[in-house]
Parts: C-alpha cells; sequence; structure tokens
C-alpha cells in the first residue's frame, strides 16, 4: 500500500478491503492529488461504502433513447414520435459518447441546426427533449454523470404574437364553412371557436362525450380531461350530427378548413392555422369581460403563466396608469370632447 513515482506520474497501490480484496492502481499528475486520492478511497473502504473507480460509462446517445422509451415515452401519448425523434437527432450528432459529450458540443450541434434553416423554437424543443432524455437516465440512477444539454441555455425568442379573428372575419369564414363539401368542418369549427378547443380535441370528440349543455374532451394535449359548457342549440346539432356512440366527425377536415380560410381572403402568422379559433375565443372571452382564471380551465392550461398572453386584451389592464402614474402639474389631458380628470384618468362629466 503505497504511493510510488513512476514515469507517467505519481501512482496509488492500494487495497482498501486488505488482502485478497480488488487492489486498486490509479496514477495522478501530483502527488497531492494522489495522496487525496488513496485517502477518500481508504475512507470509503472503513465507511462500508462502494471504493471502486466508476467506470467510464460507454453508452452513445442512442442507447440513452431506448432507455428513455423503456423508462417514460411508452406511457406518453406521442412517445412513439418523440422515440423517433431522439434517433433522428442522436444520428445527426454523430451518436456520440454521452460521456464525451460538452456543453460546446451541443451549442455547435445548435449552430448547425440553425444553418440548416432550422426554426429557433424547433431546435429549443429539439434540445429540451434530449436533455429530458439525459435526466430520466439520471433520476432512474442508471447514469452518474452530469447532464450536457443541462448547461445549454434556450435561444431568446421573441413573443410571438397570437392573431385573433373580428367579428367580420368569423362571419367571412363561417360563410365560406357553410359551403364546404365536407359536413363535418362547420360543426368542428363552431366548437373551436365557442368553446375554445384546440383542433384536434374538436376533430376527435365522442358521442359519449356530449351531454346536454356541456361537452367533455378527453384527447387533450396534456391527457387531462375538461369539461366546457355550449348552448342547447349547439348540443341539438351535435347530437343531431352525431350517430349515438363512436366518433362525432370520422371524416378529417382539416383541408376543408384551409380551404374555406383561403376563400374568406384572412391571412395568418405561420403556424395560426386552424389555432386562430381557440386565440380567437380566448381573445373576445377576455375583452368581454372574462377574468383569467376562468379561461384557463376553459382552455386546460396547466400554468397561469401560459393564460396571462391574452391579459392586455382585458379592458381594465394597466388601467391603473392614469391613476397612479406621476401627473404634470398645471396641465390637463384633453380631448375633441372636452376635458379629463387627471386623478381618475376618466371624463369629467
Amino acid at each position: 500500500m503505497a504511493i510510488k513515482k513512476t514515469a507517467s506520474g505519481w501512482q496509488v497501490d492500494i487495497q482498501p478491503g486488505g488482502r485478497g480484496h480488488r487492489r486498486i492502481r490509479k496514477t495522478f499528475p501530483t502527488k497531492l492529488e494522489a495522496q487525496r486520492f488513496m485517502t477518500l478511497t481508504l475512507g470509503k473502504a472503513a465507511a462500508g461504502e462502494d471504493y471502486a473507480p466508476r467506470k467510464r460509462d460507454r453508452r452513445r446517445i442512442l442507447d440513452f433513447a431506448q432507455l428513455w422509451y423503456e423508462v417514460q415515452g411508452v406511457s406518453l401519448k406521442d412517445g412513439k414520435n418523440r422515440f423517433r425523434k431522439l434517433v433522428y437527432l442522436a444520428e445527426l450528432m454523430g451518436n456520440p459518447l454521452l460521456s464525451t459529450l460538452t456543453p460546446m458540443d451541443i451549442v455547435r450541434f445548435r449552430q448547425q441546426r440553425l444553418d440548416a434553416g432550422i426554426s429557433p423554437n424547433t431546435t429549443n424543443h429539439d434540445l429540451a427533449h434530449l436533455r429530458a432524455m439525459v435526466n430520466v437516465a439520471i433520476r432512474m440512477d442508471d447514469y452518474r454523470g452530469e447532464n450536457p444539454f443541462a448547461a445549454v441555455k434556450a435561444i431568446r425568442l421573441p413573443e410571438a404574437e397570437l392573431s385573433y379573428l373580428t367579428h367580420d372575419q368569423i362571419e367571412a369564414l363561417f360563410d365560406e364553412l357553410k359551403q364546404s363539401r365536407n359536413a363535418h368542418v362547420y360543426l368542428i369549427a363552431t366548437l373551436c371557436l365557442t368553446t375554445g378547443s384546440r383542433w384536434s380535441e374538436a376533430q376527435t370528440l365522442r358521442s359519449e362525450n356530449v351531454q346536454p349543455g356541456r361537452v367533455t374532451y378527453v384527447a387533450t394535449k396534456n391527457g387531462r380531461n375538461r369539461t366546457v359548457p355550449i348552448s342547447q342549440d349547439l348540443y341539438r346539432q351535435l347530437k343531431e350530427h352525431g350517430r349515438g356512440i363512436g366518433r362525432l366527425f370520422p371524416q378529417d377536415a382539416y383541408q376543408a378548413f384551409t380551404q374555406a380560410l383561403n376563400r374568406s381572403g384572412i391571412e395568418l402568422p405561420k403556424g395560426q392555422r386552424t389555432h386562430v379559433l381557440r386565440h380567437t375565443f380566448a381573445s373576445h372571452f377576455i375583452m368581454n369581460g372574462g377574468d383569467l382564471l376562468t379561461l384557463q380551465k376553459i382552455l386546460g392550461h396547466q400554468t397561469i403563466a401560459i393564460t396571462m398572453r391574452y391579459a392586455h386584451l382585458s379592458p381594465d389592464h394597466l388601467a391603473g396608469s392614469l391613476k397612479f402614474g406621476p401627473k404634470i402639474p398645471g396641465r390637463h389631458l384633453v380631448d375633441t370632447d372636452g376635458k379629463w380628470n387627471p386623478e381618475t384618468g376618466r371624463k369629467v362629466t
């Protein structure tokens, strides 16, 4: 049991468990590092802990993708698609050893994706999935190293504008939907607009989930069921449209909606085609005086932070700035109809 000088450095040569137990030889560049290692190892052996140096993990990214799917992905609704994406990303990276991957390697990979025309938002999502994949292995105590993806922060993105339809645009769109040859598109769009549902939730709605005065969405994005009120007239239309059991709308209607939208002349930002109906419901709900907590429950958002995107549409949003902001001495706010009270921010009557 000793530390000795060798041609390559200072070698620790010990048997922490005594004669007949595992012998450890490890070389360090300095004597101080060798002494620290020997002291730590002997201390672990005395305390009955595992003192053997960990072997380098030789598993590659694809191995961790498979582990993620077996532990978590198999229970997710989109687990198979996520697994295929992880496999694709791993192969794109060259399927390196996870233990050799550094944060700078990931930054370079991210830049390659951006240079290839992949959007920053998609790139952020891809790295988030890879980070979550490694976190599962760490949580299961199957990987003892650091998560290199955790050190790379997401690209900061400008807040996307959430477009919504005006009353005139709603009328123009639904006039076109009435003319569609698709027998389902009008009712699906009506559900999205009047209940704030996602297109996929409305299109997969089942007859048994339509009850007097309410519908229950079960195939939701976060997997949680939610019930939303509907009018008696819409309830009657849905029941007349369905066959008593099974899916109300067995035929896909996305293309029919796209065609009606194009005929209406309404232009929308990329990625907000059918989702504009959900945004329109939320926007009008807030503009008409609805509260954010109720809207959160209707839309099924897990956190209020997501619902807060619509807060600026509230009639009372930031109205306190008129009352509590600084006043200009000797000045009054005036419009063409008369004077305004600078204390209340309201017109003098």
